[in-house]
């Protein structure tokens, strides 16, 4: 693929986002490095759209999780306890095309899998479920993946203690 077409690929993601899933900003305008937030009841529509204008390959899904942050002052509102979701495709062969959007959760929220879309996305799915507690809804097998089945919480948030003790280990 040459470079102007790979330019043309990269417009039309950025059209796909602004016209269909809500994404603000003019079309020609770049995206964010990180990728667009979109809504998440988008997330799997998008999924949907990529991979029918040929970004096949499921790249990656990765989850943060913000604890809730208290205001500075008395009459500062507290941030709300949150995930975000970042999920990459790529398309495939000569002049390969990287597309990538976030979702925001509140901390009650789930997000829709993309297994049934991208078979790819099945053990990283479970990954985030595991280590972050990030619930995928419709996943065919959200089970723990990498930690014990009687593990209790999930290591990679962010309000987990470094400290806790747990046998065999400490």
């Amino acid at each position: 693929m040459s470079e102007s077409e790979n330019n043309t690929r990269e417009l039309a993601f950025r059209r796909l986002l602004r016209a269909q899933f809500g994404v603000e900003g003019e079309p020609e305008a770049p995206l964010p490095d990180d990728g667009p937030l979109v809504a998440r009841e988008h997330h799997k529509a998008l999924a949907k759209a990529l991979q029918a204008a040929g970004w096949r390959l499921y790249v990656t899904c990765a989850a943060t999780h913000f604890p809730a942050v208290p205001g500075k002052k008395p009459t500062d509102a507290t941030t709300p306890e949150c995930f975000e979701v970042a999920t990459v495709l790529r398309s495939v062969g000569p002049g390969t095309h990287v597309a990538r959007w976030r979702v925001k959760l509140a901390a009650d929220e789930t997000i829709d899998s993309l297994v049934r879309v991208f078979v790819g996305a099945d053990w990283q799915e479970r990954e985030q479920f595991d280590l972050v507690g990030v619930i995928f809804a419709g996943h065919p097998d959200l089970r723990r993946l990498m930690m014990p089945e009687d593990w209790v919480g999930h290591p990679l948030r962010r309000d987990y203690a470094i400290d806790t003790p747990h046998a065999p280990w400490r």
